[in-house]
């Protein structure tokens, strides 16, 4: 494709997400389905630039109203992003805005007007309120200054990056080295390991892993090191009967699995059968299907379930979130949550915490995580369980991972036992991993 057909099809992207109010891989995944004959190389750079204007979308707003431009829509976003961010000029741009086919219309003069008001600035600037500094909405800038106060510029920063591409190497298939010799066989370079994880793999950006042999043989799989350090976390054994309640896909499952060196026992529940079909198919790649039960559940009151109080050695909770501290994959979800969604989710996140606790046994431990960065969704309710919950004391962090790497900030004590995990401090996806062990059977309240 030519650059500007790329452009022309960035604006085609952007202007169907605004109008659509879509999630924005579902608008990439529709169009690049509806269009096969575009090529690898051109899907990643159309995809790039797209998701760019949505992590520009609060500065891109501001200098547009500042140089008074009437339009705030996918070409004149395009635009702006072009001068502010790619550093082109007048010419370069009309070079694609060119008229021809595939590509945008030329530019007008108004349009031509901008980029000279605009030449010599970036995306960034001094006048600027904290919120489109940040790319945040108002509310939620506000709730995040609370929680990070002078270091939420430098905590968005690393947000507004794209991630690079975690693997998790199966030790049922084989160990770190035989992945790392494996992916270098199918001619992938620049393979880092993780500073946390143990059994984590770092690569570039836009790699496909589904073709390689590595993949194919279930000795990796993709998945966050903040994930891996959550499945860490809880400590599974062989031999233990573990509860997955929220499992999804099953990627903490397999991980579980792993652990136990696939002895023991993993029921990995969830409300969508679509998700536990894809899970199965993981684990008989993952060669973990003898130790792992899907069940489909209704929600956390399900009948079923509830005949298994008092069960569990372990129950892992990796409950419904906002999913905000995917903000570096999934950037448009800030523009996307509002504050009712939050207590929709803070709700449901209280039940199934609730139930979940009532399927540990004595001596058992219940592990409450989430993909969220907001305190609501974390210490605040976890601090209601306690106040609830006398018969669960918090387990510190340190404990469970006394050799952590001496790099990573790791909370522990009874002031601070959890674990929040940040791009800006650790290089993760934003998670949050609280622990908690049963002390008596107890009542649920």
């Amino acid at each position: 494709m030519k650059p500007g057909a790329r452009i022309a099809a960035v604006i085609e992207l952007y202007d169907g997400w605004t109008h659509n109010r879509d999630d924005a891989d579902r608008v990439v995944s529709g169009y690049f389905g509806s269009r096969r004959y575009i090529g690898g190389g051109d899907r990643r750079e159309i995809s790039e630039r797209f998701y760019n204007l949505i992590r520009h979308q609060a500065r891109l707003g501001w200098w547009l109203a500042e140089c008074d431009y009437q339009f705030q829509d996918g070409r004149a976003r395009m635009i702006a992003d072009l001068v502010l961010h790619d550093g082109l000029t007048t010419s370069e741009i009309e070079d694609r805005f060119c008229g021809e086919q595939f590509c945008p219309d030329i530019l007008r003069p108004n349009e031509k007007h901008l980029i000279n008001k605009l030449s010599g600035t970036t995306l960034d600037h001094d006048a600027q309120p904290g919120a489109v500094k940040a790319e945040l909405p108002k509310w939620l800038y506000t709730e995040l200054m609370k929680l990070h106060h002078e270091n939420l510029a430098a905590e968005m920063a690393a947000y507004n990056q794209p991630a690079k591409l975690d693997l998790r190497v199966n030790r049922l298939r084989g160990s770190v080295e035989d992945a790392i010799k494996s992916l270098k066989a199918d001619g992938i370079k620049d393979i880092e390991r993780t500073p946390y994880a143990p059994n984590g793999l770092r690569l570039p950006l836009g790699l496909n892993m589904l073709v390689t042999a590595a993949y194919k043989d279930g000795l990796i799989e993709i998945q966050d090191e903040a994930s891996q350090i959550c499945v860490h976390l809880v400590d599974a054994k062989p031999g233990m009967t573990i509860l997955d309640m929220c499992a999804g896909g099953g990627g903490k499952t397999l991980g579980l699995a792993a652990d136990m060196r696939g002895k023991g026992r993993i029921l990995a529940c969830d409300t969508h059968g679509g998700r536990l079909d894809n899970a199965r198919k993981r684990a008989r790649r993952a060669g973990a299907g003898d130790c792992i039960q899907q069940r489909i559940i209704a929600d956390e009151r399900d009948s079923w379930l509830r005949n298994k109080s008092g069960f569990f050695d372990r129950v892992l909770l990796d409950v419904p979130c906002s999913g905000l501290g995917t903000l570096r994959r999934n950037p448009a979800l800030r523009w996307r949550i509002g504050q009712r969604d939050l207590r929709g989710l803070m709700a449901e996140q209280s039940k199934i915490l609730k139930a979940g606790a009532a399927k540990v046994t004595k001596g058992g431990r219940l592990i409450y995580a989430t993909c969220s960065i907001m305190p609501e969704e974390n210490e605040r309710l976890i601090e209601t369980f306690m106040r609830d919950r006398k018969d669960f004391k918090p387990v510190p962090v340190n404990e469970i991972w006394p050799d952590a790497p001496k790099s990573v900030p790791v909370p522990g004590g009874k002031d601070k036992p959890w674990l929040r995990l940040s791009p800006n401090v650790h290089g993760t996806d934003g998670f949050f991993v609280a622990v908690f062990e049963r002390t008596a059977k107890g009542k649920v309240k």
